[in-house]
């Protein structure tokens, strides 16, 4: 793409600070439909998978919205505002590895529970296709860790919180990180997204937490194991 020279290593935060800055400079204006996934994609020479990714880290800002049926529009009002505050703190705690994790999964927990105590509201239709792309993605690459932090984000999306759904987007990259170290200790995350899907379709809150904080005690099992 003219003008715009994009890094490989995480593609999908180059692209997505791109098309901020495109949206900044007046390129597409509040209430403006952006290109389709296959257009952007072409665009920026890379998949559509990496394009939604990067549009999704766009959402968590509160930059542009998601239509379903419809396509993805710039927002006429956005959550920034608190957003950065949040982000700037998470960056200054990175350093707490532990603490980091506990953060994470009482936030994931927190999101199963509301997603299985409002289940017979909620359109689960999205989540079952997430668990699905999970269950079919390779366990031998980086596939099924995109997979399985697509499915807890698709749950947030599911509850229509934006807030908790913002949260967790401002900590993708480190949720990332601990599912691909769990990943690389043979832990199957995929069974633990299969039992907090049965848990919300059940509309089982408790068994959606325990789930989840049995997940983030594996997690910080091995950081106690990796410091002995």
């Amino acid at each position: 793409m003219a003008g715009h020279e994009l890094s490989r290593s995480k593609l999908y935060v180059e692209i997505a600070q791109t098309i901020r800055t495109m949206i900044e400079e007046g390129r597409w204006q509040p209430g403006d439909k952006l290109p389709t996934l296959a257009e952007l994609a072409a665009m920026f020479d890379c998949s559509r998978a990496t394009v939604r990714e990067a549009l999704g880290a766009l959402r968590g800002q509160g930059l542009v919205e998601f239509r379903h049926g419809d396509g993805t529009y710039v927002r006429t009002a956005s959550v920034e505002m608190w957003m950065e505050p949040l982000e700037a703190a998470i960056l200054l705690g990175a350093g707490q590895a532990r603490q980091l994790v506990e953060l994470m999964t009482s936030l994931l927990a927190g999101i199963a529970n509301f997603a299985a105590f409002r289940s017979a509201r909620l359109d689960l239709e999205p989540l079952r296709h997430a668990l699905f792309q999970l269950e079919c993605a390779s366990p031998v690459n980086e596939e099924v860790v995109s997979a399985e932090l697509h499915f807890y984000l698709v749950l947030a999306e599911c509850l229509g919180n934006e807030l908790l759904e913002n949260a967790l987007r401002v900590l993708q990259e480190a949720l990332r990180s601990a599912l691909r170290m769990v990943h690389e200790t043979g832990v199957d995350g995929t069974e633990t997204c299969r039992q907090v899907f049965d848990a919300v379709v059940e509309g089982d809150a408790d068994r959606a937490r325990r789930a989840v904080f049995a997940y983030g005690a594996c997690l910080l099992q091995n950081f106690e194991t990796a410091d002995t």
